[in-house]
């Protein structure tokens, strides 16, 4: 009789996610907020649910910014430089990679 192979059980990406906004939410870091669409959002994450993650520029913002996490491809803190992109440039504009969809038939 065989024994059946135990695996250590590894953290989902949806537990990843959120351990991840947990952490920038407790430690209410500026934090910048790069969305699929190429723009990028500067602020502190107030809070974070399943769906969506909400962003202000000061802890009583009185209109903090609602982003969906569908939108959403990196969060980033704010003295973090983005890496292989000169200063001069990522000032002005960040080339986000977007992949291309495959054709349905």
């Amino acid at each position: 009789m065989k024994k059946k192979e135990i695996r250590p059980k590894h953290p989902s990406r949806k537990e990843l996610q959120i351990q991840h906004l947990a952490v920038h939410s407790a430690s209410r870091a500026p934090v910048v907020v790069h969305l699929s669409n190429g723009t990028r959002l500067q602020g502190i994450v107030l809070a974070a649910d399943s769906y969506m993650v909400l962003l202000g520029r000061r802890l009583d913002d009185p209109q903090p910014t609602l982003v969906y996490k569908q939108a959403i491809c990196l969060v980033t803190p704010l003295d973090t430089p983005v890496v292989g992109i000169d200063p001069a440039i990522a000032a002005e504009f960040v080339p986000i990679y977007m992949p291309r969809t495959r054709k349905r038939r």
